[in-house]
């Protein structure tokens, strides 16, 4: 009978032991996220704080500083802003120059300064009047491949911008114009069998190692948390917000499946063999995303949680002792190697964006 006993209060301690490593501690998720706050804001390296490498760690920042009101990482963010004037760097129609807008804009709520506007005004502005106004989004062999959304990275990068935009100063055009270029890139890229976008025209015919379409982890990591950047900032009714919808459901579906068991995504996506290993940034922007759709409803908690919660105990794992973020891709223009050295301002930024959905989830 005692043996009986101490088998049935074995199995449930190790039932208990499972969802305790299975749900992590508001505080340790905090913890770590502070860790890597701290880190990335004091080892800056020599690129300009505006690029879009910083406006992806500003944007993880900022909705770090949503969950977490330490004055220190508010006042980053306007010093950034105040160095810059609050410019954005003059290439008005490249989406990357746009990514330091999701910070400005958020700063902009929280002060009220118009002055904050000014910039990004002008850039936006200059998408309604294009010469030529035919949208070119080729990139293979077009020397002006920047001037149009033609890689997938660009809707993380400037739709969110749009939509904000529109979202602060109720001008609608802003966000019609983004679902208009939206659009046409998802017409191009998207990949409506296995509903993922490639990263760029290049790959359209490629194959990895072992014959698979090739799809990047951290590409379409960047489509994700666009998505769910617009989607916060777009108004319930919106016209095509279904389409919206519908297109982060079905990526989350995808990249649920392709999922590695012991909880990561290889950079690519589909052939977990070719470039083996952890790829941090696209984990975190997958991370991210599951766990803001979980958050909101728009994602079944039952099917997906244990995923979002795989993924982020992977990514724990990732930072090192000092903070810094490792198994991060370096800037590339698709899936390649990585180690557990690399690190980039945009993999803290995200793993930053995956915490605060995921402190979210787990101190309700």
């Amino acid at each position: 009978m005692y043996s009986k006993i101490f088998v049935i209060l074995s199995f449930l301690a190790f039932l208990i032991g499972q969802n305790k490593d299975e749900q992590p501690d508001a505080k340790n998720v905090m913890s770590v996220m502070e860790k890597v706050a701290d880190w990335q804001l004091e080892n800056p390296t020599d690129k300009a704080l505006w690029v879009w490498d910083y406006g992806a760690f500003y944007s993880g920042l900022s909705s770090f500083y949503k969950v977490n009101k330490d004055p220190k990482y508010l006042k980053a963010m306007f010093e950034v802003g105040e160095t810059y004037k609050w410019g954005i760097r003059p290439r008005p129609w490249d989406a990357n120059v746009l990514a330091i807008g999701h910070m400005y804009l958020d700063m902009y709520e929280i002060s009220g300064d118009k002055a904050i506007l000014h910039d990004i005004e002008f850039c936006l502005n200059a998408h309604f009047d294009r010469h030529p106004k035919q949208p070119d989004v080729t990139f293979m062999n077009n020397k002006y491949w920047w001037s149009w959304w033609s890689w997938c990275d660009a809707l993380f990068m400037a739709p969110p911008t749009f939509a904000k935009y529109a979202e602060v100063t109720g001008e609608t055009k802003y966000l019609d114009k983004m679902d208009e270029l939206w659009e046409i890139t998802h017409n191009y890229l998207f990949d409506t069998t296995e509903n993922l976008y490639y990263r760029d025209d290049r790959f359209f015919e490629k194959e990895s190692k072992n014959r698979k379409k090739v799809f990047w982890s951290r590409g379409n990591g960047w489509v994700l948390g666009g998505l769910v950047k617009v989607m916060e900032a777009m108004p319930k009714d919106y016209k095509n917000r279904d389409f919206y919808e519908e297109t982060f459901k079905k990526m989350c579906a995808a990249v649920k499946n392709s999922q590695h068991k012991k909880g990561y995504w290889t950079a690519s996506m589909l052939d977990q063999k070719d470039f083996e290993g952890i790829e941090s940034s696209g984990t975190a922007f997958f991370c991210y995303a599951i766990a803001w759709g979980i958050n909101k409803g728009y994602l079944d908690e039952k099917a997906y949680k244990l995923t979002a919660l795989k993924a982020w105990d992977v990514l724990v794992k990732c930072v090192h002792p000092t903070g810094k973020v490792g198994y991060v891709q370096r800037v590339g223009y698709g899936p390649d190697s990585v180690s557990y050295d690399d690190s980039e301002e945009y993999g803290a930024g995200a793993f930053l964006l995956a915490g605060s959905e995921i402190y979210k989830m787990v101190a309700k």
